[in-house]
């Protein structure tokens, strides 16, 4: 599972810059980054609120994208 990928993959498809994204759920661009990288994994919190800003369900960030 590249959750790390996914969340990078459907943010551009947002149309959001990582410093846009990671304002709307306040956390920093880095931790951002972190993630999008796997260099950490977000707390479920975190994914929810990102889920609910990219308009896709957890199914869909942990599955792969087409």
């Amino acid at each position: 599972m590249e959750i790390g990928k996914n969340l990078a993959a459907y943010r551009r498809a947002a149309g959001l810059t990582q410093k846009q994204a990671a304002t709307k759920i306040h956390v920093s661009r880095q931790c951002l980054g972190n993630w999008e990288t796997g260099r950490r994994q977000p707390r479920i919190e975190d994914i929810i609120l990102l889920c609910r800003l990219y308009g896709i369900s957890l199914d869909q960030l942990i599955g792969t994208i087409d």
